[in-house]
Protein backbone atom coordinates (compact mmCIF):
# COMPACT_ATOMS: atom_id res chain seq x y z
CA UNK A 1 0.00 0.00 0.00
CA UNK A 2 1.57 2.97 -1.15
CA UNK A 3 1.56 6.43 1.05
CA UNK A 4 1.96 10.22 0.09
CA UNK A 5 5.42 11.05 1.22
CA UNK A 6 4.09 14.25 1.72
CA UNK A 7 1.45 13.28 4.02
CA UNK A 8 2.23 13.65 7.95
CA UNK A 9 1.34 10.77 9.99
CA UNK A 10 2.03 10.76 13.64
CA UNK A 11 4.23 7.64 15.28
CA UNK A 12 2.01 5.48 15.80
CA UNK A 13 0.32 5.09 12.46
CA UNK A 14 3.68 4.77 11.01
CA UNK A 15 4.56 1.47 13.60
CA UNK A 16 1.07 0.48 12.73
CA UNK A 17 2.08 -0.05 9.27
CA UNK A 18 5.29 -1.11 9.93
CA UNK A 19 3.65 -4.23 10.86
CA UNK A 20 3.49 -4.99 7.06
CA UNK A 21 6.83 -6.28 5.78
CA UNK A 22 5.95 -5.54 2.12
CA UNK A 23 4.95 -1.72 2.46
CA UNK A 24 8.46 0.31 1.97
CA UNK A 25 6.56 3.36 1.64
CA UNK A 26 6.29 3.19 5.64
CA UNK A 27 9.73 1.49 5.64
CA UNK A 28 11.11 4.63 4.14
CA UNK A 29 9.06 6.60 6.43
CA UNK A 30 9.42 5.23 9.37
CA UNK A 31 13.46 5.79 8.46
CA UNK A 32 13.71 8.86 7.43
CA UNK A 33 11.75 10.09 10.77
CA UNK A 34 14.10 8.19 13.30
CA UNK A 35 17.46 7.80 11.34
CA UNK A 36 18.66 11.90 12.23
CA UNK A 37 18.76 11.84 16.13
CA UNK A 38 20.93 8.50 16.19
CA UNK A 39 23.51 9.10 13.50
CA UNK A 40 23.74 12.02 15.51
CA UNK A 41 23.79 10.27 18.72
CA UNK A 42 26.52 7.97 16.90
CA UNK A 43 28.74 10.87 15.37
CA UNK A 44 28.91 12.40 19.23
CA UNK A 45 30.06 9.23 20.41
CA UNK A 46 32.72 9.31 18.25
CA UNK A 47 32.10 7.24 15.39
CA UNK A 48 33.23 8.50 11.69
CA UNK A 49 29.98 9.17 9.34
CA UNK A 50 29.79 6.01 7.35
CA UNK A 51 29.73 4.13 11.03
CA UNK A 52 27.00 6.28 12.44
CA UNK A 53 25.59 5.67 9.20
CA UNK A 54 25.21 1.79 9.75
CA UNK A 55 24.61 2.13 13.25
CA UNK A 56 21.66 4.01 12.07
CA UNK A 57 20.20 1.59 9.90
CA UNK A 58 20.85 -1.24 11.99
CA UNK A 59 19.15 0.22 14.74
CA UNK A 60 16.59 0.56 12.40
CA UNK A 61 16.21 -2.49 11.15
CA UNK A 62 16.71 -4.60 14.77
CA UNK A 63 13.59 -2.00 16.13
CA UNK A 64 11.41 -3.20 13.22
CA UNK A 65 12.46 -6.65 13.52
CA UNK A 66 11.60 -6.65 17.09
CA UNK A 67 8.29 -4.63 16.47
CA UNK A 68 7.28 -7.42 13.88
CA UNK A 69 7.58 -9.98 16.58
CA UNK A 70 5.33 -8.44 19.15
CA UNK A 71 8.89 -7.43 21.42
CA UNK A 72 8.19 -3.89 21.67
CA UNK A 73 6.39 -2.84 24.73
CA UNK A 74 5.13 0.51 24.94
CA UNK A 75 4.32 -0.27 28.66
CA UNK A 76 8.08 -0.63 29.54
CA UNK A 77 9.33 2.42 27.86
CA UNK A 78 8.85 4.87 25.08
CA UNK A 79 10.12 4.36 21.69
CA UNK A 80 13.05 6.80 22.30
CA UNK A 81 14.18 5.26 24.80
CA UNK A 82 13.73 1.47 22.76
CA UNK A 83 15.83 3.18 20.13
CA UNK A 84 18.25 4.54 22.13
CA UNK A 85 18.93 1.29 24.18
CA UNK A 86 19.53 -0.52 20.65
CA UNK A 87 21.69 2.18 19.26
CA UNK A 88 23.77 2.85 22.70
CA UNK A 89 24.29 -1.40 22.31
CA UNK A 90 25.54 -0.92 18.18
CA UNK A 91 27.69 1.79 18.97
CA UNK A 92 29.47 0.53 21.88
CA UNK A 93 30.26 -2.64 19.46
CA UNK A 94 32.09 -0.83 16.92
CA UNK A 95 33.96 1.30 19.35
CA UNK A 96 34.71 -2.46 20.48
CA UNK A 97 36.32 -3.42 17.21
CA UNK A 98 38.05 0.09 17.09
CA UNK A 99 39.62 -0.51 20.79
CA UNK A 100 40.74 -4.08 19.51
CA UNK A 101 42.63 -2.29 16.57
CA UNK A 102 44.13 0.12 18.95
CA UNK A 103 45.30 -2.46 21.10
CA UNK A 104 46.47 -4.62 18.66
CA UNK A 105 48.91 -1.20 17.25
CA UNK A 106 52.64 -0.91 19.03
CA UNK A 107 52.43 0.43 22.47
CA UNK A 108 53.22 4.30 22.08
CA UNK A 109 51.45 4.70 18.98
CA UNK A 110 47.90 5.70 20.35
CA UNK A 111 49.07 7.29 24.19
CA UNK A 112 45.55 7.97 24.46
CA UNK A 113 43.68 4.99 25.69
CA UNK A 114 40.17 4.26 23.43
CA UNK A 115 37.93 4.66 26.52
CA UNK A 116 39.70 7.51 28.03
CA UNK A 117 36.94 10.22 28.49
CA UNK A 118 34.11 8.12 28.23
CA UNK A 119 31.25 9.55 30.26
CA UNK A 120 29.03 7.81 32.63
CA UNK A 121 25.31 6.56 31.62
CA UNK A 122 23.89 9.70 32.51
CA UNK A 123 25.99 11.53 30.23
CA UNK A 124 25.34 9.11 27.34
CA UNK A 125 21.46 9.70 28.37
CA UNK A 126 21.66 13.37 27.95
CA UNK A 127 23.20 13.25 24.59
CA UNK A 128 20.78 11.05 23.26
CA UNK A 129 18.12 13.47 24.37
CA UNK A 130 19.53 15.98 23.10
CA UNK A 131 19.93 14.88 19.61
CA UNK A 132 16.14 13.16 19.90
CA UNK A 133 14.76 16.31 20.79
CA UNK A 134 17.14 18.43 18.48
CA UNK A 135 15.92 15.82 15.33
CA UNK A 136 12.05 16.17 16.45
CA UNK A 137 11.66 19.53 16.42
CA UNK A 138 13.63 19.92 12.90
CA UNK A 139 11.31 17.48 11.78
CA UNK A 140 8.18 19.06 13.00
CA UNK A 141 9.57 22.36 11.92
CA UNK A 142 9.72 21.77 7.96
CA UNK A 143 6.34 20.16 8.03
CA UNK A 144 5.05 23.13 9.80
CA UNK A 145 7.26 25.31 7.07
CA UNK A 146 5.03 23.00 4.36
CA UNK A 147 1.87 23.87 6.07
CA UNK A 148 1.79 27.22 6.29
CA UNK A 149 1.86 30.46 4.19
CA UNK A 150 5.51 31.52 3.76
CA UNK A 151 4.80 35.03 5.92
CA UNK A 152 2.91 32.95 8.23
CA UNK A 153 5.95 30.83 9.35
CA UNK A 154 8.30 33.77 8.62
CA UNK A 155 6.17 35.61 11.66
CA UNK A 156 7.30 32.72 13.56
CA UNK A 157 10.65 32.46 12.90
CA UNK A 158 11.24 36.18 13.75
CA UNK A 159 9.29 36.25 16.87
CA UNK A 160 10.29 32.54 18.10
CA UNK A 161 13.58 31.80 16.63
CA UNK A 162 15.06 34.88 16.48
CA UNK A 163 13.69 36.42 19.32
CA UNK A 164 12.34 39.94 17.07
CA UNK A 165 9.93 41.95 18.40
CA UNK A 166 6.30 41.97 16.84
CA UNK A 167 7.09 45.86 15.79
CA UNK A 168 9.73 44.22 13.21
CA UNK A 169 7.36 41.42 12.25
CA UNK A 170 4.76 44.43 11.13
CA UNK A 171 7.44 46.30 9.58
CA UNK A 172 9.01 43.88 7.40
CA UNK A 173 5.69 41.42 6.58
CA UNK A 174 3.54 44.59 6.17
CA UNK A 175 1.18 42.51 8.49
CA UNK A 176 -1.27 43.88 11.75
CA UNK A 177 0.01 43.26 14.99
CA UNK A 178 -2.66 40.81 15.33
CA UNK A 179 -2.15 39.38 12.30
CA UNK A 180 1.34 38.45 13.72
CA UNK A 181 -0.24 37.08 17.04
CA UNK A 182 -2.91 34.75 15.19
CA UNK A 183 0.14 33.73 12.77
CA UNK A 184 2.39 33.05 15.76
CA UNK A 185 -0.12 31.63 17.91
CA UNK A 186 -1.11 29.44 14.44
CA UNK A 187 2.13 27.90 13.75
CA UNK A 188 2.81 27.59 17.62
CA UNK A 189 -0.26 25.52 17.76
CA UNK A 190 0.51 23.08 14.93
CA UNK A 191 3.79 22.51 16.45
CA UNK A 192 2.68 21.05 19.32
CA UNK A 193 0.41 19.01 17.98
CA UNK A 194 3.17 17.75 15.50
CA UNK A 195 5.50 16.86 18.50
CA UNK A 196 2.69 15.28 20.20
CA UNK A 197 2.50 13.01 17.24
CA UNK A 198 5.91 12.47 17.06
CA UNK A 199 6.03 10.81 19.96
CA UNK A 200 2.85 9.01 20.40
CA UNK A 201 3.36 5.39 19.91
CA UNK A 202 0.79 2.88 20.29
Amino acid sequence: MDHDPAEWVTTSAVLRRLADFDDTATWNAFADRFRAPIQRFAQGRGLCESDAEDVAQETLMDFARAYRDAGYDRGKGRLSSWLFGIAWRRVEQVRRKGERAVAEQPVGEHPTAFWAGVEGDAAVTQDWDEAWERARLERCLREVRREVQPSTFRVFEMLVLEQRTVEDAVKELGLSRNAVYVAKHRVLGRLRDLIAGYDETP
